[in-house]
């Protein structure tokens, strides 16, 4: 009987919703006075507040009932510590607005420059370090230390990327002298997905996105026609706002400062503050100016606003989209992208003015007869060049609007050629500027260009011209970088436009930037990294450039994302990396990673394991969902445990008559036989996967960067690791946790613990053997991160721990779909990628759970039969769960897997012996003898039924099957958050 309960609670995944509990705070939250009077000191309601020591728990609890601020507390007091705990876990705020870690307050465990405000109570006195308050605010935040108030100045040294192609000369480089190679994570945040088309700008710690009118997959669809105020220090969305409906918002009309966002449209020129999101004034165009009130292009310099502007385009409609999966475009002449007519092409106009940004007047205007292009204007200085397609190049003086070279030189138009019409993955966005210009030149190069030509900003002559057009340039001092699809790239000299070096590969459209020390373009899954000083290539492999923004350099740091499409990656959203500086990526190990709880980690209350149990998740190493118990004819249901708040647990395990379950607020429980809590334990960070016991202990990997040792049958605390190479804590949507968090569980093998700690390569992996018993460290890899010490690339923890084949095994991320470890020594088994491009694919759950839901499974059932089924890592495409006959006699096998592996699809047409009912997508299997117990939905749909059920394998018929009904659907564009479940045993009848 116990051995049946136990196997079927194992079924029971996090993301399959059989009994549900949701949970939602009700009522009016008493804040109390100390907590108000620190919100108003702090001034701000959204961000990051960093606690130290607090004498009443209830200030944690209160700022963040009382604000929209995630709490992160630190005290070296254990008890305090759990006071915090257990009171931010009674408010239903533990891991999801308020996390708790223990240390000296001397070493803040945060990010550098992450958070907006630090409140250092009594208790912590003069234990708090000035300095490293300071370290850890971003610029601008402010730190209350009893009646001092601290505000962290902008450091010297820093660029703005306030122009949509940095500045008004369209030249993507940044001067930021602070954002250099190597980085560190410092946030990844939503929204995950980008609607075409995006443009962005940023100042003063400030990003300000703005999101079109055109979503090809249902994720989009939530920002379409949205304007977001971002914190450009720990990505927390300070405000959103609509856009007008119909104005393509592809072009020069953003402009970014520190107090405002200058935001132009059809109608105006909103002023919008900065902080708010409020639109503080607006700048009309008179009627009887030139054709029309429409913003086509603009750029800011020295307080004056210059334009131009025109009359009424062509207006677009919103396509929202109802296609499930991640991306990819089809690529097509969406509307107006065709330029037919120059009187209503988007960003065609002949009005030039500037407008005094303090007095809102107009200073000038410059009227031409025939219309120019947007696209083909820049600024450098007091020069503004202006250029009308197939008729004339000409330069205006910013001061005057006056004229001071025009052309219309029939060689050098025949050079610049006719507009191609660009709308392809390898030619690009027809909307995209194809001008660029510093002080000396102009050049006319990107889509739309059959080849890249250089001009005379002096007069307008044509110097050179270059035989491929569709580069990405960006002007260095040393020579002009110009990123070309496949191997067109090259290095070209100013003054000849010769060839003076090769680059990398550049994929497809996305456009190229520089830092001062780098430059980033797109590659096959992820982004080149160009080291220009040492000439060298680097391989940034989680993530790729953004369509239409390329990597934007801002304020000391590096921003990635969102994503308008779903290539090779394994990050989704918008991502900031930030300088290193001299962080030490491999410090090694020390006694100080290891701490030992109270009494003797060798002697534990022994825990009566039996053979039907499933102590580790899926059942064993092999994460194979398999037992050798056979699965009851019918079943009732015997308790339900319901989780206390709204925290995602981890799937459950068994053994020894306990069920042990984790959970994302980082509690460990055990619950017995009558489905009550038997004891409690806690770690720091959310745990992701489910704990696995062995030998009368329980172990689990933990987001604070930690693996935990505890005696399974009363919860003590035998020992912890850090795993983590430093106590470093950054927002991961709207989460803290470890740079290096633990991830992807830990798996138990002959007394040696494995783990491993990292998110991304350029992080660092740190994979560990630990001695099960002491906690001590076996062997350890600290190098998998850079398998390839010449492009940079490795090992990305983006999957669950398993063993196969005498190794230790996880999804690798982009380069490595597999990361392997010798299980004896710990030696990475991956041969280096000798390119800077990946081929594959991961949403790994911890991150991305609504992606992470799916199960695939592939098992072999003898006599060459096998029992599959594929479900896409993302989960919008799945096969019909099916036991296939034999291959045909001669026929290739078919490759499968019941790994989450990145281009799971429907398996090639085989013989089948039957099928299961059709619409039916899974989370969770176990392959027991003549039996497979299924759970999931009736369809890939977040508010389907969810059930349970035993199918005989025989002939695919359910033997039973249990229902949860749906809950009422919601209407909204987002898709719903999945209700959490509740942990539900059951029992044979006999």
């Amino acid at each position: 009987m116990m051995k049946h309960r136990n196997l079927l609670a194992g079924v029971l995944r996090m993301a399959v919703i059989f009994t549900a509990v949701a949970f939602v705070t009700s009522g009016v939250v008493a804040v109390g006075e100390d907590a108000k009077t620190a919100l108003a000191k702090i001034g701000t309601d959204k961000g990051i507040c960093v606690v130290l020591g607090a004498e009443q728990p209830s200030l944690v609890t209160g700022l963040a009932q009382g604000s929209e601020l995630t709490i992160y507390f630190q005290s070296p007091d254990a008890r305090e510590v759990a006071g915090v705990r257990t009171a931010a876990e009674a408010a239903g705020l533990l891991g999801t607005r308020v996390f708790v870690d223990q240390g000296d307050f001397d070493a803040i465990h945060l990010a550098d420059n992450l958070a907006d405000a630090v409140l250092v109570s009594a208790a912590a006195g003069d234990g708090a370090d000035r300095e490293e308050i300071l370290r850890v605010l971003h610029p601008e935040g402010k730190a209350l230390l009893g009646d001092r108030t601290l505000v962290k100045p902008f450091p010297e040294g820093i660029d703005r990327w306030d122009h949509p192609y940095h500045s008004p000369n369209n030249n993507p480089q940044s001067t930021d002298q602070l954002a250099r190679a190597p980085y560190l994570t410092q946030f990844l945040a939503d929204p995950k997905f980008s609607p075409m088309p995006e443009q962005t700008v940023a100042a003063a710690g400030r990003i300000f996105k703005a999101f079109g009118h055109i979503a090809h997959r249902a994720n989009q669809n939530v920002m379409l026609n949205k304007l977001l105020g971002i914190n450009g220090y720990n990505g927390t969305t300070l405000w959103q706002r609509d856009l007008p409906a119909g104005f393509m918002i592809h072009r020069n009309t953003m402009i970014a400062t520190p107090e405002t966002l200058y935001l132009a449209d059809d109608e105006s020129c909103k002023l919008i503050d900065a902080k708010t999101g409020e639109t503080t004034g607006e700048i009309v165009i008179p009627d009887g100016l030139g054709d029309g009130p429409v913003w086509k292009w603009m750029a800011l310099q020295d307080g004056v606003l210059y334009a131009l502007v025109g009359g009424k385009e062509i207006n677009v409609a919103v396509v929202p989209s109802s296609n499930p999966a991640l991306g990819h475009w089809p690529w097509g002449m969406w509307q107006g992208h065709d330029y037919k007519d120059p009187k209503t092409n988007f960003g065609f106009g002949r009005t030039m003015v500037a407008i005094d940004t303090k007095t809102k007047k107009i200073l000038w205007s410059h009227n031409e007869d025939d219309y120019l292009d947007a696209r083909g204007l820049c600024m450098q200085d007091d020069r503004i060049y202006v250029y009308s397609p197939d008729k004339s190049l000409g330069c205006l003086d910013a001061t005057s609007g006056k004229t001071v070279w025009k052309t219309s030189d029939a060689k050098l138009l025949a050079a610049i050629g006719p507009n191609a019409r660009a709308q392809h993955y390898v030619t690009g966005y027809a909307t995209s500027a194809y001008i660029k210009c510093n002080d000396r030149f102009l050049f006319f190069s990107g889509p739309q260009r059959a080849r890249t030509v250089a001009v005379s900003a002096k007069d307008g002559k044509l110097l050179w011209q270059h035989t491929q057009g569709n580069l990405q340039l960006v002007l260095r001092d040393d020579a002009i970088y110009a990123a070309g699809p496949g191997d067109t790239g090259v290095k070209l000299d100013y003054e000849t436009g010769d060839v003076i070096g090769r680059l990398p590969v550049r994929r497809a459209c996305t456009r190229a930037t520089g830092s001062v020390d780098s430059i980033f373009y797109r590659t096959t899954g992820g982004t080149v990294r160009i080291d220009v000083a040492a000439n060298s290539a680097h391989h940034v492999a989680p993530m790729r450039p953004p369509c239409q923004d390329g990597v934007i350099i801002s304020d000391g740091l590096l921003y990635w994302g969102p994503w308008m499409c779903g290539c090779q990656l394994a990050f989704y959203g918008h991502i900031c990396l930030a300088p290193a500086g001299e962080f030490d990526f491999r410090p090694g190990t020390d006694d100080s990673r290891l701490e030992m709880g109270p009494g003797d980690p060798t002697s534990v209350e022994p825990l009566a394991v039996q053979a039907g149990d499933w102590p580790v998740y899926r059942g064993n190493n092999g994460r194979s969902s398999v037992s050798t118990v056979a699965a009851p004819r019918s079943i009732q249901k015997q308790w339900t445990y319901k989780p206390t708040a709204s925290i995602r647990p981890t799937a459950p395990v068994t053994a020894g008559g306990l069920i042990f379950v984790g959970d994302h607020s980082g509690a460990v429980r055990a619950i017995g036989p009558d489905g009550k809590v038997k004891w409690q334990a806690r770690t720091g960070g959310a745990i992701y996967f489910p704990p696995a016991v062995a030998e009368g202990r329980v172990y689990v990997g933990s987001a604070d960067g930690r693996v935990y040792a505890l005696e399974a049958t009363t919860g003590r605390l035998l020992w912890r690791f850090r795993a983590a190479p430093a106590d470093r804590w950054i927002s991961v949507y709207d989460k803290l946790i470890s740079t290096w968090p633990v991830a992807g569980g830990v798996v138990v093998d002959n007394g040696v613990v494995y783990a491993a700690a990292g998110i991304a390569h350029y992080d660092g992996t740190h994979v560990y053997a630990l001695d099960a018993v002491t906690g001590k460290v076996k062997w350890y890899n600290d190098s998998s991160g850079t398998v390839s010490e010449q492009f940079s690339s490795g090992v990305s923890l983006q999957g669950s721990l398993y063993l196969a084949d005498g190794e230790l095994r996880f999804l690798g991320g982009n380069v490595h779909q597999t990361a392997r470890y010798d299980l004896a020594t710990g030696k990475c088994l991956n041969e280096p990628n000798r390119s800077v491009m990946s081929q594959h694919r991961t949403a790994f759950y911890p991150y991305y759970p609504n992606y992470g839901k799916y199960i695939s499974l592939h098992r072999p059932m003898g006599k060459g039969r096998s029992l599959d089924y594929a479900a896409s890592y993302e989960g919008s495409q799945h096969s019909q769960l099916a036991l296939f006959a034999p291959m045909p006699r001669g026929a290739q096998p078919t490759q499968a897997t019941d790994r989450p592996t990145d281009r799971r699809r429907p398996a090639p047409k085989r013989p089948t012996i039957w099928q299961a009912k059709a619409g039916r997508v899974y989370n969770s299997f176990i392959v027991a003898p003549k039996t497979l117990i299924t759970a999931g939905r009736t369809a890939f749909d977040p508010a389907a039924p969810s059930f349970l059920a035993a199918v005989d394998l025989g002939d695919g018929t359910d033997i039973w099957y249990e229902l949860r009904r749906a809950r009422a659907a919601i209407k909204q564009e987002a898709p719903p958050e999945p209700q959490l479940p509740a942990l539900t045993q059951f029992s044979q009848v006999r």
